[in-house]
């Protein structure tokens, strides 16, 4: 869940023209860092950025540039490195407001990205990770992240073996990659939520009492969250592979098809399980209903057998003077034998139609 103090700052935005840099989030303490990872099918260099300055000169850069910086907050530095590469300022808004809906957007020479990034290692679906956007430029891609740390790290490896494709095809390859890598976490995390969801149904079979109905619905709100996630990415991948993108190779776009197809899994992993919880929790208050009518029906039967016993206790309890059967010698033992064959009688009756 989004804390509360999002809202907040997201309320800073009011009235301020279009493209004006506000941050939108709860990442201020973060430390910031720039990396450059340079890379051709010979060599691969990863250096650090210590002065914006030093990426000035990117429209002479040859091979592959990947530039990734790690924390947002400062809008200042963002603003420099939006002017450094000719980032029109909506796209930098979009990347300082981190609850920013999953999209694509093509800017003359440059496709900007964004989506949700989540570590299947840290996360179990209750929280959706952070923001990353993806500039994809002439000679560069750059990746921005709220924090330092992220699940590239299997790119990263890929990148240091000369025969890889990462290294032999160009930045759009890389794009694809690292939003690949990105999708296949979220099959990890709906793999974690499915094993989870298993072993609450095995454990509510063994012991109703044991389901929570507010676990079970904050996990189903979790889902659907993830779905808002989910599918406007899906939309945003598909833009990227059938809209007609300068920057975006044809053998490229057979990648990303694949990644859109893998969001459609997602998509109906996320109903499914969704779906699961719906379910339980149904059965969970069918069970509750069922054993609510059984109580019910045995109140009521016990009440059904006193009736006639109330009835008899309550004519004979009366303090008429003449009634001629309280002075009748077997009166007492009489009224006993009348109120147990009511008794036995009712029961039978109930047992026959099957109510006990």
């Amino acid at each position: 869940m989004a804390p509360k103090s999002k809202k907040h700052r997201r309320s800073k935005k009011s009235g301020l023209p279009p493209g004006a840099l506000v941050y939108v989030g709860d990442r201020e303490g973060e430390p910031m860092a720039i990396t450059r990872v340079f890379y051709d099918q010979d060599q691969l260099h990863t250096t650090p950025v210590n002065q914006i300055r030093d990426l000035e000169d990117w429209p002479t850069w040859s091979g592959l540039n990947w530039i990734n910086i790690d924390g947002i907050h400062d809008t200042s530095l963002i603003e420099e490195i939006g002017r450094v590469f000719q980032i029109h300022s909506l796209i930098l808004e979009d990347i300082v407001n981190t609850e920013q809906r999953p999209k694509v957007e093509g800017y003359q020479d440059q496709v900007f990205l964004t989506m949700r990034m989540m570590d299947h290692r840290v996360i179990d679906g209750s929280d959706f990770g952070e923001q990353i956007s993806f500039i994809l430029g002439p000679t560069y891609l750059l990746t921005f992240q709220e924090r330092p740390g992220d699940v590239f790290d299997p790119i990263r490896i890929r990148m240091e073996k000369p025969e890889s494709r990462l290294r032999t095809k160009g930045k759009d390859y890389l794009l694809y990659a690292l939003v690949d890598l990105i999708v296949d976490n979220y099959f990890l995390i709906l793999e974690n939520v499915g094993d989870e969801l298993e072993k609450v149904e095995e454990e509510f079979f063994q012991d109703q009492e044991s389901l929570s109905l507010q676990h079970l619905q904050q996990r189903k709100r979790q889902l659907q969250q993830f779905r808002r996630v989910v599918n406007p990415l899906r939309d945003a991948i598909s833009s990227l592979f059938r809209d007609d993108h300068p920057l975006i190779e044809e053998a490229t776009r057979r990648y990303l098809s694949d990644v859109h197809d893998h969001l459609i899994q997602v998509q109906e992993i996320l109903d499914s399980h969704r779906e699961f919880c719906i379910e339980l929790r149904e059965t969970h208050l069918a069970l509750l209903g069922n054993r609510t009518n059984e109580v019910m029906k045995v109140l009521t039967i016990i009440a059904t057998i006193f009736i006639p016993l109330t009835f008899i206790v309550g004519v004979y309890g009366m303090n008429f003077e003449h009634m001629p059967e309280l002075k009748y010698k077997w009166g007492y033992p009489m009224v006993w034998l009348i109120m147990i064959l009511c008794t036995l009688g009712l029961i039978r009756y109930f047992h026959r139609k099957r109510w006990l």
